[in-house]
């Protein structure tokens, strides 16, 4: 066998496709075997890639491996003469392997190799070839000054930029993306070293390569695209923890012991300091509305002192400092507050009302105090004049960027105005709506594919749909896509499911929209937004929204310390008697399925007692004072699931004579996570004391 090709896949089904056509084009005249490695994905890479090619000997982990030890297993059964290396989110030439064979025989010396690899732009990835980073290279990179000086041979020797990218010469290191490797020499060197769990094993392997008296080719008279770890790049400051740390390890691994203790730090401090570089610059982006709004208002509060101040004596800067901060803090934090509270930020930051909104309860709560605390009385003009000018501008500079940006399809353009979103469901109901929503043109949706309730997808993909994933794994689906909004079909999913599954993803952020079968208006608080004859209902998640959890949260730290505190002298004396009788009882929570709680008794479960020891756990966020029902783990299966946390007591407990079935306690709780309020629990507590 002349080839053997070892590919790991982790989440990216349609690249790896894409990679394993252009592999059959490519070696139609030369033996080979292809060897995948799937890394737990969650988006049906497995059944796809065993329908699709099952020429392809696949290997399903239960777990993610790493790249390393990915590799190592495929690589210990591969038996081609070369070994190629290859990332799935590549695509080869037709020439690509028999280019690099005909190098191959005409360079003796040469036992492993690369070639050119391009962006998907079209552009020259530096990274395909680059030095060994020794610890001044290391600092050269990390510290970015290889980036600011290309042609440098001293600053840029990681990524030998200062080279020709159209000769063939020579490297210290290829790219883990595309390596082809005569077999002998990693039966000599050894496999990828497995403490390297993403990126840095490709150089170390290099580097023992080199170590072996091996020589390692970078050969341009071929080119592949590789389009750049489309399964780690949904999170950028990820990438930097884990690639830095990776390059920390290799550092640790061969130059720590022989380097000076100052110089280690130095390195250390880069990676620190390049990792909050990159992290500053993610949040800067991500937040841009709520940043440039609260300098704007801060800036036309402190124009408004000016203002005000000139005409009495004069500003000074030093009388600002001393007394007048504290309206531009209270406003800011209120600001802050609002709009979070009206959900402002981050879901709808660029919407002209929530801003509007936002805007007036602020300087509502600011125009109390100067009218009602004489020590805020001096300000009652400048509120008066920023209360005008902040929306203002506020608004304007909202409109002037959906102008410049109307229709633009840039990443930072997507960003602001384009939301990606997921579709759940299935059958020709979810093909006429891909087919709507697609044929808009008027609102901002980057569709991004499909998450399904079913195995059987043929009749999505046959409509050009691409099928994402299952929706069991939809909250690892919206991780992986960096989806910011969920449009469930219910003509297949009903509203028991679609709640179920918000509830259980949990990310208050998110937004979902419901597209009801047959007109069926089931929700109840809501916004109809229509596409056509879609109506999409804005589902409002009441339980999960970041106030009512802070409020519910403060509910039950006070509640439960009063009560602690009331119950005392009642609970101490039976806790002395019957306190040899005290266990740990494990009961089922959906954010610890292995809870365990001090009970007196599973007899006694309901006693004053129990309750009075609930109370601390209560305090400690694991229970409720109102929540889902209590159960134990092994009664678990007799009951309905539920998605919130479990309480003392709350809606389905007070209401257990209407209850007579799972679905009927299923429907309280539906209820409940709809409907939630501090009011409603607060009605819950009451009754639960009265009866």
């Amino acid at each position: 066998m002349k080839l053997s090709f070892v590919i790991v896949n982790y989440n990216v089904k349609e690249y790896l496709e894409q990679l394993l056509l252009s592999l059959r084009r490519s070696l139609q005249n030369l033996s080979h075997e292809i060897i995948v490695v799937d890394n737990a994905s969650v988006d049906d890479s497995v059944p796809h890639i065993r329908v699709r090619f099952p020429e392809v000997k696949l290997i399903a982990s239960e777990k993610n491996l790493g790249f390393g030890k990915a590799n190592n297993i495929a690589l210990a059964q591969a038996k081609g003469e070369y070994i190629v290396m290859i990332n799935p989110d590549t695509v080869v030439q037709e020439d690509t392997f028999e280019k690099l064979l005909e190098f191959f025989d005409s360079e003796p010396d040469a036992d492993a190799a690369t070639c050119k690899i391009i962006n998907p732009d079209g552009s020259f990835a530096v990274d395909c070839r680059h030095s060994i980073p020794t610890p001044m290279i290391a600092f050269w990179k990390v510290t970015g000054l290889s980036k600011l000086f290309p042609k440098s041979k001293l600053f840029a020797q990681y990524n030998l930029t200062y080279l020709d990218p159209e000769e063939t010469y020579p490297v210290p290191a290829i790219s883990g993306s595309f390596m082809m490797v005569k077999k002998y020499v990693l039966d000599k060197v050894g496999y990828f070293d497995e403490r390297f769990f993403m990126y840095c094993e490709d150089i170390d392997l290099c580097h023992r390569i080199n170590e072996a008296g091996f020589n390692i080719y970078y050969v341009p008279t071929t080119q592949i695209i590789h389009y750049k770890g489309e399964s780690t790049k949904k999170n950028n400051v990820d990438y930097v923890v884990t690639f830095n740390k990776a390059l920390y390890q290799f550092f640790e691994k061969y130059y720590a012991q022989g380097s000076i203790f100052l110089f280690r730090w130095l390195i250390v401090i880069g990676i620190v300091l390049r990792g909050i570089f990159i992290y500053t610059r993610n949040f800067l982006r991500e937040h841009f509305p709520l940043i440039l709004d609260l300098l704007i208002l801060n800036i036309v509060l402190v124009v408004a002192f000016m203002v005000r101040l000139s005409f009495k004596h004069g500003f000074l800067w030093a009388d600002f400092f001393s007394q007048y901060w504290v309206i531009n803090l209270l406003s800011s934090l209120t600001f802050i507050i609002g709009g979070t509270y009206l959900e402002v930020y981050p879901r709808q930051r660029l919407s002209i009302q929530g801003i509007i909104k936002t805007t007036l309860l602020t300087f509502t709560v600011l125009g109390c105090l100067t009218f009602f605390l004489k020590q805020f009385a001096f300000s009652r003009m400048v509120v008066l004049i920023a209360a005008i000018a902040t929306p203002v501008f506020m608004i304007g500079w909202r409109q002037l960027l959906r102008n410049y940006f109307k229709g633009d399809r840039s990443a930072w353009g997507k960003d602001m105005f384009i939301r990606p979103t997921l579709l759940v469901g299935d059958g020709e109901g979810l093909v006429k709506l891909w087919q709507k929503i697609r044929g808009l043109r008027d609102i901002s949706y980057n569709m991004l594919g499909a998450v399904t309730p079913s195995k059987a997808t043929e009749y999505l993909s046959e409509a050009g749909i691409p099928v994402l994933g299952r929706m069991e794994n939809l909250k690892q689906l919206i991780h992986i896509h960096r989806a910011q909004q969920v449009i469930f079909s219910s003509d297949v999913l009903s509203y028991e499911q679609i709640l179920q599954t918000m509830s259980k993803i949990d990310m208050p952020n998110l937004e979902y929209k419901i597209v009801p079968a047959n007109l069926e208006f089931l929700i109840g608080k809501s916004t109809i937004e229509r596409l056509d004859d879609y109506p999409l209902l804005d589902v409002e998640y009441a339980i999960g929204k970041p106030f009512n959890r802070l409020s519910k949260r403060m509910l039950d730290i006070f509640g439960s310390l009063v009560a602690l505190l009331f119950l005392l002298p009642f609970c101490l004396p039976g806790m002395l008697i019957f306190g040899r009788r005290l266990h740990r009882q494990s009961i089922y929570s959906p954010h610890d399925r292995m809870l365990k709680i001090f009970q007196i008794s599973r007899q006694e479960k309901n006693s004053i007692l129990n309750r009075w020891l609930q109370l601390f756990e209560v305090l400690r966020g694991r229970l409720s004072l109102v929540g889902s029902e209590i159960l134990v783990l092994p009664d678990q299966a007799e009951h309905s699931d539920y998605w919130y946390q479990p309480g003392l007591t709350g809606l389905t407990q007070i209401n257990g004579d209407r209850i007579h079935t799972p679905e009927d306690a299923a429907q309280f709780d539906l209820f409940y996570i709809r409907n939630y309020s501090i009011f409603l629990d607060l009605q819950i507590l009451l009754k639960s004391v009265f009866r």
